[in-house]
């Protein structure tokens, strides 16, 4: 077999939609084993779905992290030990679909998972930089919208009060390390008498005020969220106050990155 040949079979662009329902609902089997903090046996499930499909463990491998790379895109977690694979076709992202509309269960899991109930209330956070957009096609695009993780999360409230707290404990770390304790100890969680659209009140280290939304998602760094009308009316009000602060995998590595305006 030629390398480009191989590199064709490792891609999997012959998988039938039958095999693709197979490496899809096996997959999310296993998130769903995940998110209810239980143990998962890769090895057992990979060697289920090479006997059923018929593929060698490449073609499997490459399918897998195709399938992280549209979960990451609609903004789900993903297994973590599938690198993403950004070379999905249509039919893959047809199989997702239809998978995710069979197990309600799953989404709901991605926004109140039963493993974050054994993290602390308040989980520590790592910064990283910003991630390079990556524009979905209209087919991905449209089932963003259809499962909208991010309105499911705000809906639901436990996953965003998550995400508060984290950053909460990580500003008052940061403070208290570059030596202001004094305004580590008034970092907290927005009040009702606080500007509409910020979820968090911290400072600066010359003490100025800090109005912090919090974005958080269970899935990477390039899930999609967007902006409520309070928060863009509070960043157009007072830009040189409020900034974002986008939480996201925080069943695996838990990390943020920053954002301020403008936005628009």
């Amino acid at each position: 077999m030629t390398g480009d040949s191989a590199e064709r079979e490792a891609i999997g662009r012959e998988w039938t939609g039958a095999e693709l329902a197979v490496v899809v609902g096996d997959y999310l089997t296993q998130l769903e084993k995940t998110l209810a903090g239980k143990p998962v046996d890769r090895a057992t499930h990979d060697r289920t779905v090479r006997f059923v499909t018929g593929k060698s463990g490449m073609p499997v491998m490459a399918k897998q992290g195709e399938i992280t790379a549209v979960l990451s895109l609609i903004g789900l977690p993903v297994l973590k030990d599938s690198p993403p694979r950004w070379t999905y076709d249509p039919p893959l992202l047809t199989a997702v679909e239809e998978a995710l509309l069979a197990k309600p269960a799953l989404l709901a899991a991605a926004v109140r998972p039963d493993a974050l109930f054994a993290a602390p209330p308040a989980v520590p956070l790592l910064e990283a930089a910003p991630p390079q957009p990556v524009p979905p096609d209209a087919t991905l695009a449209r089932i963003i919208r259809r499962f909208d993780l991010a309105a499911r999360a705000a809906q639901d409230r436990f996953l965003p009060g998550v995400g508060a707290a984290s950053i909460v404990a990580h500003e008052a770390r940061r403070l208290t390390d570059h030596g202001r304790p004094d305004l580590a100890q008034r970092v907290r969680l927005a009040h009702a008498s606080d500007p509409e659209g910020c979820d968090v009140i911290s400072f600066d280290l010359e003490a100025a005020p800090r109005l912090l939304a919090v974005k958080t998602s269970l899935g990477a760094e390039v899930a999609p969220f967007g902006l409520t009308e309070a928060e863009l009316s509070l960043a157009r009000a007072r830009p040189e106050a409020f900034r974002v602060r986008r939480v996201y995998d925080l069943l695996g590595e838990a990390r943020f990155f920053r954002l301020k305006p403008p936005f628009e």
